[in-house]
């Protein structure tokens, strides 16, 4: 049996393989194409600054979608890097301005999927932009009702969120304050099925996988997700590891398969290795966010380490990862001054610290990075697009390339 086989015979059983190598680093070897927006806007409530954007999407023709969090709105550029439209609560006809955007999703009839944990409702758009309907209804309940029958469509703070390509809606509701215990952090999950009557499309809440679904028992602060159909898998990945489950007492990030139609877990965690049931070692230590699908490779950022990486979805095998943690950059706990200027998130968002005239994007220096998304074009080119959260900007990388130097 060879290796690559071996290696998937082993991940198919929930054998984790134990990390012994470093995957190839591209750091040194890639550069992004190019960057959206241009290097002197920085964070800002500019027309087109952004200010802490969560998530993208990279559309067919190379435009991109941003959720400009903080901006309370929905950026959209086209592929020379021109800013095409703004979409804020009064485009949308909601009274409510704090929107706050988060996740963003596509389907394969083109629809775009947007969860606005503001307004405690996602809004589905069609391929051109246009507004075609909310799903979700926003509810001010406790844990124990939500899943109740009267309260099927209830959301609270909706953020993760990904969509199944016939437009099936997975959202993670990350209302901390109504699913945390104690100390034992969680979140509410649910999945929206799309149905068609007479020619129109509505959303109703899956109650069967909602009975099956083993996500909010595994899991306990999530965002990025991911699917696979062609393996019906659902990825997940964990930001806030305990140490009691999986005996995870380095508390290493991990992301977790479960089936895509059930919800079950699927006993295969990527990213960490696993000894007698307990994680032993990982690659994430301090936080893994967005994911992304193409073909048999997951992508994942890892936001405080700076870096981009890439696994084998049989495997579980990581190939490849770059970028480096931005020398200009600590979060809102940490101190990090150069020329008297501290260069944490506070002093970014007063404008006191400028980290995007200081770290180097051709270099892959990433300031948290928060989300990524692949896309690939009718004459076959294949792109990659990553949020550089705290440099407040968009970097797009050739996916061509990458493939070349991992295969």
């Amino acid at each position: 049996m060879n290796k690559y086989l071996l290696k998937s015979l082993m991940a198919l059983l929930g054998i984790s393989i134990v990390i012994t190598a470093q995957p190839l680093d591209l750091t040194d070897q890639i550069s992004p194409m190019f960057i959206i927006p241009n290097q002197q806007e920085g964070y800002g409530a500019g027309k087109r600054q952004l200010a802490q954007p969560n998530d993208l999407e990279i559309l067919l023709d190379g435009s991109l979608l941003i959720s400009d969090m903080k901006n309370n709105r929905i950026q959209y550029f086209s592929a020379k890097q021109a800013l095409k439209k703004s979409i804020t609560a009064w485009q949308l006809n909601l009274d409510n301005f704090e929107i706050i955007p988060t996740g963003i999703a596509r389907d394969d009839s083109g629809f775009i999927y947007i969860s606005l944990e503001g307004a405690g409702k996602i809004i589905r758009f069609t391929p051109q932009l246009q507004f075609d309907q909310f799903i979700g209804t926003p509810c001010e309940i406790s844990a124990e009702e939500y899943y109740k029958q009267k309260n099927q469509t209830c959301l609270i703070n909706p953020q993760g969120i990904i969509v199944s390509n016939r437009g099936d809606v997975f959202v993670i509701d990350m209302a901390k304050e109504v699913f945390t215990e104690g100390k034992k952090q969680n979140f509410g999950f649910k999945k929206f099925r799309k149905i068609i009557d007479s020619g129109i499309t509505h959303y109703i809440f899956d109650q069967d996988f909602a009975k099956t679904q083993e996500i909010t028992t595994i899991m306990r602060s999530s965002d990025g997700m991911a699917i696979s159909e062609s393996q019906e898998l659902l990825f997940i990945a964990e930001e806030k590891p305990e140490k009691k489950v999986f005996g995870n007492i380095h508390k290493k990030c991990f992301i977790a398969v479960f089936d895509l139609a059930t919800g079950k877990f699927k006993n295969r965690l990527i990213g960490v290795s696993k000894r007698q049931g307990k994680i032993i070692n990982g690659y994430f230590d301090d936080s893994v966010r967005g994911l992304c699908v193409q073909g048999s490779l997951l992508f994942a950022v890892a936001g405080k380490q700076g870096q981009v990486y890439v696994f084998n979805i049989n495997t579980g095998e990581a190939l490849a990862k770059w970028g480096t943690p931005a020398p200009y950059y600590c979060d809102a706990k940490s101190k990090c001054k150069f020329d008297g200027i501290n260069y944490n998130e506070p002093s970014i968002i007063t404008g006191e610290a400028l980290p995007h005239l200081m770290n180097n994007w051709e270099k892959n220096e990433l300031a948290s990075p928060n989300a990524v998304s692949v896309t690939q074009f009718k004459d076959g080119r294949r792109r990659l697009a990553v949020i550089d959260q705290w440099n407040s900007r968009i970097l797009v990388y050739n996916l061509d390339l990458i493939y070349s130097l991992i295969d």
